[in-house]
């Protein structure tokens, strides 16, 4: 990620002010939090709001609260991983079922997904710096984050609860620009 998660979170904070003011279906399409969340879970850090004792100044720190799950590139090649299913455009697919319930792709991909992450961190985890021991666990936390986020995806209900989302008005005015009566080519003759 370009940005470090720190002022990632320093522009997400400031951004919440405004919030009401952004498209609520930005909001619902932004993924950057949950890809945060697996970063700041594979470095073990947490971001902690601190004040400066001499200007007094408020700012956020990141800070390490155990060992880190992966190495610098390994975390970095896991959220690469990740972010190839958690975004907005996958997010807008659609996975039918068969009958309430049951969803038969849904369940085929969740199952799919979850060896490939295995393997992959399996196959990899010498060169993610990773203990053997820590492989099942960072799988099932990003397993976690990845099955309620790709549920969005049942029955296509994603996209269609953008109608009510993005539903707009639309009104017309005709004006009467003068006293004589409507004009509608603009000529001034009657």
């Amino acid at each position: 990620m370009a940005e470090t998660v720190e002022q990632s979170y320093n522009q997400q904070t400031s951004y919440n002010a405004v919030a009401g003011m952004a498209s609520a279906l930005q909001i619902r399409l932004d993924t950057s939090k949950l890809l945060e969340d697996i970063e700041m879970y594979l470095k073990a850090s947490q971001i902690i709001v601190k004040k400066d004792e001499v200007s007094g100044k408020i700012f956020t720190a990141q800070v390490l609260l155990g060992t880190p799950k992966a190495n610098a590139a390994g975390i970095q090649s896991i959220l690469n991983c990740v972010s190839t299913v958690i975004n907005p455009q996958v997010v807008q697919g659609n996975f039918p079922s068969e009958a309430k319930g049951v969803c038969n792709m849904f369940d085929n991909y969740i199952e799919e997904l979850n060896i490939n992450i295995a393997s992959n961190l399996v196959s990899n985890s010498y060169e993610y710096g990773m203990k053997e021991s820590d492989v099942e666990e960072v799988c099932d936390f990003i397993m976690m984050l990845c099955i309620p986020f790709m549920t969005r995806l049942i029955d296509n209900k994603e996209r269609d609860s953008y109608a009510a989302t993005i539903k707009t008005n639309e009104s017309n005015v005709v004006k009467n620009q003068d006293t004589g009566g409507f004009r509608l080519f603009g000529s001034s003759s009657p």
